[in-house]
């Protein structure tokens, strides 16, 4: 580290009266440099000295990040520019003057004063691409992953209530399919048995199917939120922040695997796996009711009445009537005396 001062931290510190800032938060000041490529050139720097990208910290990696989109945004809406380049040098190889980790945003123009900051063409043979392809590739798998940046205690709580209340709204749904499936069916199959009418049963064993499919389904997104609720709570892996995506929960894909067909994402997306058709809240509850169904289904196709007209009909015997004669007494005559 260089024991002149860093006028960078000058800036930081706020001691450096003719900068031109731009922008500062409590992780990065923006700000242009005293002597810009082009006109809008901004420079973004953590405010803690580090010297270049190796120093950086993982969650000031992220801010500074964040600060460098923000800061593009707000060029591209103030400057129109056709480009932007977002250049950040580390070492005297690579152009770095100032030992302050700084990203430099440099809006672009066609025919500019900066001009083409790559080489037309190089002239590297295939060996020692495939060399320098070899060293990168073993370094990479020997090096440590970087540390993600931690969420604060406040963001993880709000992180999990909302993936509780999607939980609780999955719970809540799943009862209210129980709920309107128990009146639907009690109304089908009891009508069904006391008219003997079966197609009324199958429809009834079909909202059975129906309702079970659903709850089933619930049952499969509460279980994949309640994943991804944990994984958010232990910190097993780093997921986006405030994301409702249960598949952020998921272990990545291992090198090599093919990629899922059209069918296999439908399947996924759509079709409970056996053990959500086996949980205690589906098999036990929709089989007894599929196998009642069931039962009505048969019994009122078994019973039902025979038409009229049939030949059980016809060669019933007439049911015998009987006639009741009642004798009512007459009265006798009754003399009528004669008139004097």
């Amino acid at each position: 580290m260089s024991s002149e001062p860093c006028p960078f931290c000058a800036i930081v510190a706020g001691d450096d009266p003719d900068v031109r800032e731009v922008y500062r938060n409590e992780h990065v000041v923006a700000f242009f440099p005293t002597e810009p490529a082009v006109l809008g050139h901004v420079l973004v720097v953590p405010r803690r000295h580090v010297e270049d990208i190796w120093g950086l910290r993982p969650e000031e990696s992220a801010e500074l990040s964040s600060a460098a989109m923000f800061v593009s945004s707000a060029l591209r809406s103030a400057l129109l520019p056709e480009g932007l380049n977002v250049i950040q040098s580390n070492g005297n190889a690579a152009t770095q003057t100032v030992p302050h980790l700084h990203v430099h945003l440099v809006p672009r123009r066609s025919g500019d004063a900066i001009g083409p900051i790559w080489p037309p063409e190089t002239e590297y043979s295939e060996a020692s691409k495939d060399d320098a392809l070899r060293l990168v590739i073993a370094a990479v798998r020997s090096t440590p992953p970087p540390a993600q940046p931690e969420l604060s205690p406040e963001d993880r709580r709000k992180h999990l209530d909302y993936i509780q209340a999607v939980v609780t709204r999955q719970s809540a749904a799943s009862s209210s399919a129980k709920g309107w499936l128990l009146p639907v069916t009690t109304a089908a199959f009891g009508f069904a048995l006391t008219q003997q009418l079966w197609p009324l049963a199958l429809l009834g064993v079909i909202a059975v199917i129906l309702f079970a499919y659903l709850d089933a389904n619930y049952l499969r997104s509460e279980k994949a939120f309640r994943k991804l609720y944990n994984t958010v709570a232990r910190a097993e892996r780093m997921v986006p922040r405030f994301t409702l995506d249960p598949t952020d929960a998921d272990e990545p894909p291992a090198d090599g695997t093919p990629e899922k067909t059209t069918w296999q994402k439908l399947k996924q997306s759509y079709v409970p796996e056996w053990s959500v058709w086996r949980s205690w809240s589906i098999a036990p509850f929709y089989v007894a009711m599929l196998v009642l169904g069931v039962g009505v289904l048969i019994a009122a196709a078994v019973t039902r009445p025979a038409p009229a007209g049939t030949r059980e009909n016809l060669e019933s015997p007439p049911t015998p009537q009987s006639t009741v004669t009642t004798s009512v007494p007459v009265p006798a005559s009754v003399p009528v005396p004669p008139r004097p």
